[in-house]
């Protein structure tokens, strides 16, 4: 239909019961998707499952011991990092 006619049954629709069995059939496959729990920012330890570092290090031991060589001169993508842990998008 015209995106009128769409707007009208999506209107006539609001607040009224629609059951199951008039959307999905048994049996069908469907993806759901969603939004995981958001955790807020967290460090490379908790992130990344990556070890500590032993007890003496300098400077604190839950970091990456090592985020690349010298050249190429710049951390690749691949390190394990602190940053965002969570509300991701998935796709069940």
């Amino acid at each position: 239909g015209t995106p009128a006619e769409k707007v009208a049954f999506a209107y006539d629709l609001f607040e009224k019961h629609i059951p199951v069995e008039a959307v999905f059939s048994e049996n069908e496959m469907i993806d759901v998707i969603g939004v995981t729990k958001g955790k807020g920012f967290e460090g490379v330890t908790t992130r990344w499952g990556t070890r500590r570092l032993p007890r003496k290090t300098h400077k604190g031991l839950r970091k990456v011991a090592c985020i690349g060589a010298w050249h190429p001169a710049r951390v690749s993508f691949t390190v394990a990092r602190a940053g965002q842990y969570g509300y991701y998008h998935r796709t069940e």
